[in-house]
Protein backbone atom coordinates (compact mmCIF):
# COMPACT_ATOMS: atom_id res chain seq x y z
CA UNK A 1 0.00 0.00 0.00
CA UNK A 2 3.06 2.77 0.89
CA UNK A 3 3.91 2.92 -3.02
CA UNK A 4 0.14 3.31 -3.81
CA UNK A 5 0.51 6.29 -1.28
CA UNK A 6 3.51 7.63 -2.80
CA UNK A 7 2.04 7.78 -6.39
CA UNK A 8 -1.10 9.39 -5.13
CA UNK A 9 0.33 12.42 -2.92
CA UNK A 10 2.77 12.70 -6.65
CA UNK A 11 -0.07 13.05 -8.78
CA UNK A 12 -1.50 15.36 -6.14
CA UNK A 13 1.39 17.52 -6.22
CA UNK A 14 1.36 17.74 -9.71
CA UNK A 15 -2.13 18.80 -9.99
CA UNK A 16 -1.07 21.47 -8.15
CA UNK A 17 2.08 22.49 -9.53
CA UNK A 18 0.35 22.58 -13.04
CA UNK A 19 -2.38 24.38 -11.26
CA UNK A 20 -0.38 27.21 -9.92
CA UNK A 21 1.64 27.58 -13.60
CA UNK A 22 -1.66 28.56 -15.08
CA UNK A 23 -2.28 31.04 -12.40
CA UNK A 24 0.43 32.43 -12.94
CA UNK A 25 0.59 32.58 -16.71
CA UNK A 26 -3.28 33.94 -16.53
CA UNK A 27 -1.53 36.33 -14.42
CA UNK A 28 1.15 37.65 -16.68
CA UNK A 29 -1.37 37.85 -19.16
CA UNK A 30 -3.61 40.30 -17.66
CA UNK A 31 -6.85 41.14 -17.22
CA UNK A 32 -8.72 43.63 -19.81
CA UNK A 33 -10.93 46.62 -18.07
CA UNK A 34 -12.97 46.80 -21.14
CA UNK A 35 -15.43 50.12 -21.14
CA UNK A 36 -17.73 50.14 -24.28
CA UNK A 37 -15.38 48.76 -26.57
CA UNK A 38 -12.19 50.34 -25.71
CA UNK A 39 -10.05 48.77 -23.27
CA UNK A 40 -9.20 51.46 -20.15
CA UNK A 41 -6.19 48.98 -18.10
CA UNK A 42 -4.70 45.31 -17.90
CA UNK A 43 -4.73 44.29 -14.67
CA UNK A 44 -1.89 42.11 -14.13
CA UNK A 45 -0.83 42.00 -10.03
CA UNK A 46 -2.64 41.21 -6.97
CA UNK A 47 -3.62 44.11 -4.68
CA UNK A 48 -3.63 42.19 -1.24
CA UNK A 49 -6.05 39.62 -1.64
CA UNK A 50 -7.79 40.67 -4.87
CA UNK A 51 -6.47 38.60 -8.01
CA UNK A 52 -6.04 40.82 -10.96
CA UNK A 53 -9.75 39.72 -12.39
CA UNK A 54 -11.50 40.60 -8.78
CA UNK A 55 -9.69 43.99 -9.49
CA UNK A 56 -10.97 44.43 -12.84
CA UNK A 57 -14.96 43.56 -11.62
CA UNK A 58 -14.15 46.39 -8.78
CA UNK A 59 -13.22 48.24 -11.20
CA UNK A 60 -15.74 48.21 -13.67
CA UNK A 61 -18.81 47.90 -11.02
CA UNK A 62 -17.40 51.58 -10.05
CA UNK A 63 -16.73 52.96 -13.48
CA UNK A 64 -20.41 51.60 -14.47
CA UNK A 65 -21.80 53.19 -11.07
CA UNK A 66 -19.99 56.61 -12.14
CA UNK A 67 -21.19 57.13 -15.34
CA UNK A 68 -24.74 57.01 -14.39
CA UNK A 69 -24.30 59.76 -12.35
CA UNK A 70 -24.07 63.41 -13.29
CA UNK A 71 -20.26 65.36 -13.37
CA UNK A 72 -17.96 66.70 -15.94
CA UNK A 73 -16.61 63.91 -16.50
CA UNK A 74 -12.93 65.13 -16.04
CA UNK A 75 -10.00 62.48 -15.03
CA UNK A 76 -6.81 62.58 -13.67
CA UNK A 77 -3.96 60.56 -12.12
CA UNK A 78 -3.02 60.88 -8.03
CA UNK A 79 -0.01 58.72 -6.87
CA UNK A 80 -0.35 56.98 -3.90
CA UNK A 81 1.63 54.72 -1.70
CA UNK A 82 0.96 51.67 -3.50
CA UNK A 83 0.03 53.02 -6.60
CA UNK A 84 -1.18 55.66 -9.12
CA UNK A 85 -4.89 56.43 -8.26
CA UNK A 86 -7.00 56.55 -11.62
CA UNK A 87 -10.07 59.64 -10.91
CA UNK A 88 -12.82 61.14 -12.86
CA UNK A 89 -14.05 64.32 -11.28
CA UNK A 90 -12.27 63.54 -8.06
CA UNK A 91 -13.32 59.98 -7.59
CA UNK A 92 -11.16 57.45 -7.39
CA UNK A 93 -12.02 54.42 -9.63
CA UNK A 94 -8.80 51.85 -9.66
CA UNK A 95 -5.27 52.03 -8.85
CA UNK A 96 -2.13 51.20 -11.53
CA UNK A 97 0.48 49.35 -9.86
CA UNK A 98 3.99 48.92 -10.40
CA UNK A 99 3.38 45.37 -11.10
CA UNK A 100 0.88 46.13 -14.11
CA UNK A 101 3.83 47.05 -16.41
CA UNK A 102 6.04 44.92 -18.26
CA UNK A 103 9.05 46.13 -17.64
CA UNK A 104 10.79 44.22 -20.14
CA UNK A 105 8.83 46.09 -22.79
CA UNK A 106 9.91 48.99 -21.32
CA UNK A 107 6.13 50.10 -19.73
CA UNK A 108 6.14 52.54 -16.77
CA UNK A 109 3.11 52.47 -13.63
CA UNK A 110 3.13 56.17 -14.67
CA UNK A 111 2.45 56.07 -18.47
CA UNK A 112 -0.06 53.23 -17.86
CA UNK A 113 -2.29 55.62 -15.17
CA UNK A 114 -1.87 58.44 -17.97
CA UNK A 115 -3.05 56.09 -20.84
CA UNK A 116 -5.75 54.77 -18.68
CA UNK A 117 -7.19 58.26 -17.40
CA UNK A 118 -7.12 59.52 -21.46
CA UNK A 119 -9.06 56.54 -22.45
CA UNK A 120 -11.55 56.76 -19.51
CA UNK A 121 -12.49 60.59 -20.75
CA UNK A 122 -13.03 58.82 -24.25
CA UNK A 123 -15.34 56.68 -22.45
CA UNK A 124 -16.88 58.81 -20.70
CA UNK A 125 -17.91 61.13 -23.90
CA UNK A 126 -18.95 57.78 -25.71
CA UNK A 127 -21.40 56.90 -22.52
CA UNK A 128 -23.19 60.28 -23.09
CA UNK A 129 -23.39 60.15 -26.61
CA UNK A 130 -25.17 57.05 -26.84
CA UNK A 131 -27.63 58.00 -24.41
CA UNK A 132 -28.49 61.66 -26.60
CA UNK A 133 -30.66 60.06 -29.65
CA UNK A 134 -29.83 62.95 -32.13
CA UNK A 135 -26.18 61.98 -32.04
CA UNK A 136 -26.88 58.96 -33.56
CA UNK A 137 -29.40 60.49 -36.21
CA UNK A 138 -26.27 63.29 -36.69
CA UNK A 139 -24.13 60.40 -37.75
CA UNK A 140 -26.35 58.14 -39.65
CA UNK A 141 -26.95 61.84 -42.17
CA UNK A 142 -23.09 62.12 -42.11
CA UNK A 143 -22.42 58.64 -43.26
CA UNK A 144 -25.69 59.19 -46.04
CA UNK A 145 -23.68 62.21 -47.19
CA UNK A 146 -20.27 60.61 -47.38
CA UNK A 147 -21.39 57.80 -49.25
CA UNK A 148 -23.03 59.79 -51.62
CA UNK A 149 -19.98 62.04 -52.24
CA UNK A 150 -17.65 58.52 -52.47
CA UNK A 151 -20.05 57.31 -55.27
CA UNK A 152 -19.75 60.69 -57.26
CA UNK A 153 -15.87 60.78 -56.85
CA UNK A 154 -15.30 57.05 -57.93
CA UNK A 155 -17.68 57.89 -61.04
CA UNK A 156 -15.52 60.85 -61.72
CA UNK A 157 -12.64 58.57 -61.40
CA UNK A 158 -13.71 56.11 -63.65
CA UNK A 159 -14.98 58.96 -66.45
CA UNK A 160 -11.58 60.43 -65.73
CA UNK A 161 -9.39 57.59 -66.62
CA UNK A 162 -11.43 56.49 -69.45
CA UNK A 163 -10.80 59.79 -71.02
CA UNK A 164 -7.18 60.05 -70.28
CA UNK A 165 -7.12 56.62 -71.93
CA UNK A 166 -9.26 57.18 -75.16
CA UNK A 167 -7.54 60.93 -75.51
CA UNK A 168 -4.62 61.98 -74.28
CA UNK A 169 -3.01 58.50 -74.65
CA UNK A 170 -3.85 58.35 -78.43
CA UNK A 171 -3.25 61.70 -78.92
CA UNK A 172 0.59 60.97 -77.64
CA UNK A 173 1.09 57.57 -79.31
CA UNK A 174 -0.30 59.57 -82.99
CA UNK A 175 2.40 62.31 -81.97
CA UNK A 176 4.70 59.36 -81.61
CA UNK A 177 4.45 57.94 -84.35
CA UNK A 178 4.51 61.13 -86.43
CA UNK A 179 8.35 61.41 -85.48
CA UNK A 180 11.03 60.78 -87.44
CA UNK A 181 12.25 57.04 -87.75
CA UNK A 182 15.10 57.21 -86.53
CA UNK A 183 14.23 59.25 -83.29
CA UNK A 184 14.54 57.99 -79.94
CA UNK A 185 11.37 58.81 -79.09
CA UNK A 186 9.61 57.12 -82.42
CA UNK A 187 10.94 53.43 -81.43
CA UNK A 188 8.72 54.09 -77.51
CA UNK A 189 5.82 54.59 -80.02
CA UNK A 190 5.08 51.12 -79.83
CA UNK A 191 4.70 50.19 -76.19
CA UNK A 192 4.62 53.49 -74.30
CA UNK A 193 1.07 53.88 -74.50
CA UNK A 194 0.06 50.72 -73.72
CA UNK A 195 2.57 51.21 -69.95
CA UNK A 196 1.03 54.52 -69.75
CA UNK A 197 -2.61 53.10 -70.28
CA UNK A 198 -1.74 49.87 -68.09
CA UNK A 199 -0.27 52.46 -65.56
CA UNK A 200 -3.42 54.83 -65.19
CA UNK A 201 -5.57 51.90 -64.77
CA UNK A 202 -3.47 50.87 -62.02
CA UNK A 203 -3.40 54.53 -60.68
CA UNK A 204 -7.13 54.78 -60.70
CA UNK A 205 -7.61 51.46 -58.44
CA UNK A 206 -5.19 52.63 -55.98
CA UNK A 207 -6.88 56.14 -55.92
CA UNK A 208 -10.79 54.08 -55.74
CA UNK A 209 -9.32 51.63 -53.18
CA UNK A 210 -8.02 54.41 -50.62
CA UNK A 211 -10.90 56.52 -51.24
CA UNK A 212 -13.32 53.44 -49.84
CA UNK A 213 -10.86 53.21 -46.91
CA UNK A 214 -11.28 56.91 -45.65
CA UNK A 215 -14.59 56.37 -46.30
CA UNK A 216 -15.03 53.45 -43.61
CA UNK A 217 -12.69 54.56 -41.39
CA UNK A 218 -14.71 58.10 -40.98
CA UNK A 219 -18.09 56.21 -41.19
CA UNK A 220 -17.04 53.86 -38.39
CA UNK A 221 -15.93 57.07 -36.17
CA UNK A 222 -19.62 58.30 -36.47
CA UNK A 223 -20.68 55.52 -34.50
CA UNK A 224 -20.01 55.57 -30.60
CA UNK A 225 -19.70 51.14 -31.04
CA UNK A 226 -17.50 51.30 -34.13
CA UNK A 227 -15.15 53.93 -33.22
CA UNK A 228 -12.71 52.31 -31.66
CA UNK A 229 -12.44 49.97 -34.63
CA UNK A 230 -11.75 53.49 -36.84
CA UNK A 231 -8.93 54.42 -34.66
CA UNK A 232 -7.68 50.93 -35.08
CA UNK A 233 -7.66 51.31 -38.94
CA UNK A 234 -6.03 54.35 -38.86
CA UNK A 235 -3.76 53.39 -36.47
CA UNK A 236 -2.77 50.62 -38.64
CA UNK A 237 -2.92 52.31 -41.79
CA UNK A 238 -0.35 54.73 -40.15
CA UNK A 239 2.08 52.01 -39.00
CA UNK A 240 2.32 50.00 -42.32
CA UNK A 241 3.01 53.52 -43.73
CA UNK A 242 5.89 54.07 -41.40
CA UNK A 243 7.10 50.75 -41.76
CA UNK A 244 7.18 50.74 -45.59
CA UNK A 245 9.02 54.17 -45.50
CA UNK A 246 11.47 53.37 -42.63
CA UNK A 247 11.91 49.87 -44.60
CA UNK A 248 12.82 52.08 -47.99
CA UNK A 249 15.22 53.97 -46.27
CA UNK A 250 16.84 51.15 -44.65
CA UNK A 251 16.93 49.63 -48.21
CA UNK A 252 18.66 52.81 -50.20
CA UNK A 253 22.16 51.98 -49.48
CA UNK A 254 21.87 48.21 -49.38
CA UNK A 255 19.84 49.23 -53.45
CA UNK A 256 22.62 51.63 -53.98
CA UNK A 257 25.75 48.95 -53.70
CA UNK A 258 23.41 46.84 -55.87
CA UNK A 259 23.35 48.98 -58.38
CA UNK A 260 26.77 49.63 -58.54
CA UNK A 261 27.60 46.32 -58.39
CA UNK A 262 25.09 45.98 -61.55
CA UNK A 263 27.05 48.88 -63.71
CA UNK A 264 30.30 47.29 -63.14
CA UNK A 265 28.95 44.02 -64.25
CA UNK A 266 27.49 45.74 -66.92
CA UNK A 267 31.19 47.55 -68.33
CA UNK A 268 32.28 44.60 -67.88
CA UNK A 269 30.40 42.54 -70.63
CA UNK A 270 30.59 45.75 -72.87
CA UNK A 271 34.76 45.74 -72.68
CA UNK A 272 34.49 41.23 -72.81
CA UNK A 273 32.26 42.12 -75.85
CA UNK A 274 34.14 44.54 -77.59
CA UNK A 275 37.32 42.25 -76.94
CA UNK A 276 35.57 39.34 -78.50
CA UNK A 277 34.35 41.15 -81.48
CA UNK A 278 37.94 42.69 -82.27
CA UNK A 279 39.15 38.58 -81.98
CA UNK A 280 36.49 37.53 -84.27
CA UNK A 281 37.77 40.04 -87.12
CA UNK A 282 41.04 38.50 -86.91
CA UNK A 283 42.13 35.53 -89.31
CA UNK A 284 41.93 31.94 -88.16
CA UNK A 285 44.96 30.76 -86.41
CA UNK A 286 46.11 27.59 -84.09
CA UNK A 287 45.82 29.60 -80.83
CA UNK A 288 42.72 28.92 -78.33
CA UNK A 289 41.00 32.08 -78.69
CA UNK A 290 40.34 32.43 -82.77
CA UNK A 291 37.41 33.72 -84.45
CA UNK A 292 35.74 30.29 -84.44
CA UNK A 293 35.50 30.19 -80.26
CA UNK A 294 35.33 33.79 -80.38
CA UNK A 295 31.65 33.74 -79.97
CA UNK A 296 31.02 30.64 -77.64
CA UNK A 297 33.85 32.43 -75.04
CA UNK A 298 31.80 35.61 -75.15
CA UNK A 299 28.87 34.03 -74.24
CA UNK A 300 30.44 31.94 -71.21
CA UNK A 301 32.33 34.92 -70.12
CA UNK A 302 29.29 37.12 -69.65
CA UNK A 303 27.38 34.92 -68.58
CA UNK A 304 29.68 34.03 -65.59
CA UNK A 305 30.31 38.00 -65.21
CA UNK A 306 26.48 38.81 -65.07
CA UNK A 307 26.28 35.55 -62.51
CA UNK A 308 29.17 36.57 -60.12
CA UNK A 309 27.63 40.12 -59.75
CA UNK A 310 23.80 38.58 -59.00
CA UNK A 311 25.77 36.32 -56.20
CA UNK A 312 27.83 39.55 -54.88
CA UNK A 313 24.55 41.78 -55.22
CA UNK A 314 22.20 39.40 -53.38
CA UNK A 315 23.19 40.01 -50.07
CA UNK A 316 22.13 43.50 -50.23
CA UNK A 317 18.76 43.19 -51.78
CA UNK A 318 15.34 44.16 -50.22
CA UNK A 319 14.41 41.50 -47.98
CA UNK A 320 17.32 38.90 -49.11
CA UNK A 321 17.46 37.94 -45.22
CA UNK A 322 13.71 37.42 -44.65
CA UNK A 323 12.76 33.44 -44.30
CA UNK A 324 10.04 34.36 -47.67
CA UNK A 325 12.81 35.78 -50.17
CA UNK A 326 14.82 32.78 -48.98
CA UNK A 327 12.39 30.37 -49.23
CA UNK A 328 11.27 31.61 -52.90
CA UNK A 329 15.09 31.52 -53.79
CA UNK A 330 15.09 27.36 -52.66
CA UNK A 331 12.39 27.12 -54.58
CA UNK A 332 13.41 29.06 -57.57
CA UNK A 333 16.72 27.23 -57.20
CA UNK A 334 15.14 23.62 -57.25
CA UNK A 335 12.90 24.01 -59.99
CA UNK A 336 15.98 25.28 -61.86
CA UNK A 337 17.95 22.21 -60.95
CA UNK A 338 14.83 19.73 -61.88
CA UNK A 339 13.88 21.65 -65.44
CA UNK A 340 17.75 22.75 -66.30
CA UNK A 341 18.91 19.49 -66.76
CA UNK A 342 18.78 19.53 -70.40
CA UNK A 343 19.52 22.63 -70.99
CA UNK A 344 22.83 22.26 -69.02
CA UNK A 345 23.63 18.88 -71.66
CA UNK A 346 22.95 20.94 -74.68
CA UNK A 347 25.50 24.12 -73.06
CA UNK A 348 27.86 21.06 -72.79
CA UNK A 349 27.72 19.48 -76.23
CA UNK A 350 27.77 22.78 -77.56
CA UNK A 351 31.12 24.02 -75.46
CA UNK A 352 32.35 20.54 -76.83
CA UNK A 353 31.37 20.81 -80.60
CA UNK A 354 32.98 24.70 -80.60
CA UNK A 355 35.91 23.99 -78.37
CA UNK A 356 36.91 20.44 -80.41
CA UNK A 357 36.22 22.06 -83.64
CA UNK A 358 33.76 19.66 -84.95
CA UNK A 359 31.71 21.87 -87.06
CA UNK A 360 32.59 25.60 -87.87
CA UNK A 361 30.90 28.70 -89.61
CA UNK A 362 30.13 28.37 -93.01
CA UNK A 363 31.04 24.87 -93.43
CA UNK A 364 28.88 21.77 -95.59
CA UNK A 365 27.90 19.40 -93.88
CA UNK A 366 25.75 16.17 -93.49
CA UNK A 367 24.11 15.10 -89.95
CA UNK A 368 22.78 12.16 -89.65
CA UNK A 369 19.51 13.16 -92.94
CA UNK A 370 20.29 16.70 -92.69
CA UNK A 371 22.65 18.35 -94.87
CA UNK A 372 23.19 22.04 -95.48
CA UNK A 373 25.85 24.84 -94.60
CA UNK A 374 26.57 26.12 -90.87
CA UNK A 375 25.28 29.07 -90.45
CA UNK A 376 25.18 29.19 -86.31
CA UNK A 377 26.91 27.42 -83.78
CA UNK A 378 25.21 28.41 -80.73
CA UNK A 379 25.39 27.08 -76.95
CA UNK A 380 22.24 25.33 -77.38
CA UNK A 381 21.44 24.36 -80.95
CA UNK A 382 23.70 24.49 -84.23
CA UNK A 383 21.35 25.60 -87.68
CA UNK A 384 22.04 24.65 -91.16
CA UNK A 385 20.78 26.22 -93.89
CA UNK A 386 20.10 24.11 -97.07
CA UNK A 387 19.72 26.78 -99.71
CA UNK A 388 16.14 25.36 -100.42
CA UNK A 389 14.24 28.20 -98.22
CA UNK A 390 14.53 26.51 -95.16
CA UNK A 391 16.80 26.50 -92.03
CA UNK A 392 17.21 23.69 -90.23
CA UNK A 393 17.89 23.84 -85.74
CA UNK A 394 19.49 21.02 -84.19
CA UNK A 395 19.94 20.77 -80.59
CA UNK A 396 23.78 20.07 -79.80
CA UNK A 397 23.39 16.96 -77.72
CA UNK A 398 21.37 15.52 -81.28
CA UNK A 399 24.73 16.67 -83.14
CA UNK A 400 27.10 15.24 -80.92
CA UNK A 401 25.53 11.66 -80.82
CA UNK A 402 25.65 11.82 -84.67
CA UNK A 403 28.06 11.44 -87.26
CA UNK A 404 28.61 14.11 -88.84
CA UNK A 405 30.12 14.34 -92.28
CA UNK A 406 32.10 17.52 -93.20
CA UNK A 407 32.03 18.27 -97.15
CA UNK A 408 34.60 21.46 -96.55
CA UNK A 409 37.53 20.26 -94.67
CA UNK A 410 39.41 18.73 -97.60
CA UNK A 411 39.53 22.17 -99.42
CA UNK A 412 40.63 25.26 -97.88
CA UNK A 413 38.71 28.63 -98.79
CA UNK A 414 35.13 28.27 -99.51
CA UNK A 415 35.46 25.26 -101.62
CA UNK A 416 33.48 22.01 -100.48
CA UNK A 417 33.16 18.47 -101.33
CA UNK A 418 29.92 17.34 -103.20
CA UNK A 419 29.22 13.85 -104.55
CA UNK A 420 26.77 12.39 -106.82
CA UNK A 421 25.86 8.45 -107.04
CA UNK A 422 24.31 6.38 -109.45
CA UNK A 423 24.15 2.60 -110.02
CA UNK A 424 24.61 1.03 -113.29
CA UNK A 425 24.36 -2.38 -114.66
CA UNK A 426 26.70 -4.99 -115.08
CA UNK A 427 26.68 -4.48 -118.68
CA UNK A 428 27.77 -1.26 -119.32
CA UNK A 429 31.70 -0.82 -119.70
CA UNK A 430 32.80 0.88 -116.36
CA UNK A 431 35.06 2.73 -118.13
CA UNK A 432 32.56 4.29 -119.96
CA UNK A 433 30.50 5.53 -116.89
CA UNK A 434 33.57 6.97 -115.59
CA UNK A 435 34.12 9.02 -118.42
CA UNK A 436 30.14 10.36 -118.54
CA UNK A 437 30.09 11.17 -115.06
CA UNK A 438 33.39 13.31 -115.78
CA UNK A 439 32.10 14.95 -118.89
CA UNK A 440 28.90 15.75 -116.81
CA UNK A 441 31.09 17.09 -113.95
CA UNK A 442 32.76 19.29 -116.63
CA UNK A 443 29.40 21.08 -117.55
CA UNK A 444 28.89 23.01 -114.54
CA UNK A 445 31.21 26.51 -113.95
CA UNK A 446 30.65 26.19 -110.68
CA UNK A 447 32.56 22.60 -109.95
CA UNK A 448 36.91 23.23 -109.83
CA UNK A 449 39.18 21.63 -112.64
CA UNK A 450 42.01 21.49 -109.98
CA UNK A 451 42.12 19.42 -108.05
CA UNK A 452 39.98 17.75 -110.76
CA UNK A 453 36.62 15.59 -110.50
CA UNK A 454 37.37 11.76 -110.26
CA UNK A 455 34.73 8.53 -109.66
CA UNK A 456 34.91 5.46 -107.67
CA UNK A 457 33.38 2.73 -107.34
CA UNK A 458 31.55 1.86 -103.85
CA UNK A 459 29.39 -1.45 -104.43
CA UNK A 460 29.76 -4.49 -106.45
CA UNK A 461 26.16 -5.41 -105.76
CA UNK A 462 24.03 -8.10 -106.91
CA UNK A 463 22.55 -6.56 -110.45
CA UNK A 464 24.57 -3.03 -110.67
CA UNK A 465 27.58 -1.44 -109.75
CA UNK A 466 27.39 1.67 -107.49
CA UNK A 467 29.55 4.74 -108.96
CA UNK A 468 30.22 8.22 -106.95
CA UNK A 469 30.96 10.95 -108.35
CA UNK A 470 33.51 13.22 -106.51
CA UNK A 471 34.41 16.86 -107.10
CA UNK A 472 34.89 20.31 -105.37
CA UNK A 473 32.90 23.22 -106.12
CA UNK A 474 34.11 26.69 -105.39
CA UNK A 475 30.77 28.19 -104.13
CA UNK A 476 29.59 29.79 -100.58
CA UNK A 477 25.68 31.09 -100.41
CA UNK A 478 23.62 28.17 -99.41
CA UNK A 479 21.32 28.63 -102.24
CA UNK A 480 24.27 28.28 -104.85
CA UNK A 481 25.27 25.22 -103.66
CA UNK A 482 21.84 23.40 -103.47
CA UNK A 483 21.73 24.82 -107.19
CA UNK A 484 24.79 23.41 -107.91
CA UNK A 485 23.74 20.02 -106.63
CA UNK A 486 20.78 19.98 -108.69
CA UNK A 487 22.71 20.90 -111.83
CA UNK A 488 24.88 18.13 -111.36
CA UNK A 489 22.59 15.71 -110.97
CA UNK A 490 20.51 16.85 -114.37
CA UNK A 491 23.87 16.87 -116.41
CA UNK A 492 24.07 13.44 -115.39
CA UNK A 493 21.18 12.23 -116.65
CA UNK A 494 22.01 14.65 -119.67
CA UNK A 495 25.14 13.08 -120.35
CA UNK A 496 23.69 9.11 -119.79
CA UNK A 497 20.74 9.87 -122.15
CA UNK A 498 22.97 10.83 -124.90
CA UNK A 499 25.13 7.90 -124.66
CA UNK A 500 22.38 5.53 -124.60
CA UNK A 501 23.01 4.14 -120.49
CA UNK A 502 20.21 3.72 -118.36
CA UNK A 503 20.52 4.58 -114.75
CA UNK A 504 19.40 1.45 -113.16
CA UNK A 505 18.78 3.10 -109.84
CA UNK A 506 17.81 1.96 -106.91
CA UNK A 507 17.22 -1.49 -107.84
CA UNK A 508 18.35 -3.51 -111.45
CA UNK A 509 16.29 -6.64 -111.68
CA UNK A 510 15.96 -7.60 -115.01
CA UNK A 511 16.66 -5.55 -118.53
CA UNK A 512 13.38 -4.02 -119.77
CA UNK A 513 12.47 -4.12 -123.64
CA UNK A 514 12.77 -0.82 -124.66
CA UNK A 515 15.61 1.02 -122.91
CA UNK A 516 14.77 3.45 -120.34
CA UNK A 517 16.66 6.85 -121.81
CA UNK A 518 15.23 9.72 -123.58
CA UNK A 519 16.77 11.01 -126.54
CA UNK A 520 18.10 13.98 -127.37
CA UNK A 521 14.89 15.29 -129.38
CA UNK A 522 13.16 14.85 -126.68
CA UNK A 523 15.03 16.16 -124.03
CA UNK A 524 12.88 19.83 -123.70
CA UNK A 525 8.96 18.12 -124.50
CA UNK A 526 6.13 21.31 -124.52
CA UNK A 527 5.86 23.13 -121.89
CA UNK A 528 9.78 22.88 -121.66
CA UNK A 529 11.10 24.41 -125.06
CA UNK A 530 11.80 27.36 -123.66
CA UNK A 531 13.71 26.50 -120.53
CA UNK A 532 16.48 23.75 -122.19
CA UNK A 533 19.79 24.60 -121.42
CA UNK A 534 18.74 27.09 -118.78
CA UNK A 535 19.48 26.95 -115.12
CA UNK A 536 17.86 28.35 -112.37
CA UNK A 537 19.39 30.92 -110.87
CA UNK A 538 18.83 30.10 -107.02
CA UNK A 539 16.96 28.54 -104.63
CA UNK A 540 15.61 30.47 -101.74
Amino acid sequence: MRPNRAWGFLALLLSLLAALSVAHAAENEGVPLIIGNRTIHVFRAPLGMFSPAERATSARQRIERTFEQSGEGWTSIKPGAQGIEVLIDGKPLFLVLPGDAQELAGETAEELANTASRMLQKAWGEARERQDPRASLTALLKVTLATVLLAVVLVLIVKGSFSLRTGLIRRLAKRLQDLPANSALHRLAGFLPSVLTRGLFLLSWLLSLFLVFVFLTYSLAQFVLTRPASETLSQSLATITAQAFSAIAEALPGMFIAVIIFLAAWVATRISTEFFAGVTTRPDDSSLLNAHTAPATRRIVNSSLWLFAVAMAYPYLPGSHTDAFKGLSVLVGLMVSIGASGVVGQIASGMMIVYTYALKKGEYVRIQDYEGTVTELDLFVTRLRTGMGEEIALPNAFVLANVTRNFSRASSGRAYVLDATVTIGYDTPWRQVHAMLLEAAATIPEILATPPAYVVQTALADFYVAYRLIVQVDAEAPSTRARVASDLHAAIQDAFNRYGVQIMSPHYLGDPQTPKIVAASAWAPPPAESEINVKPSSYE
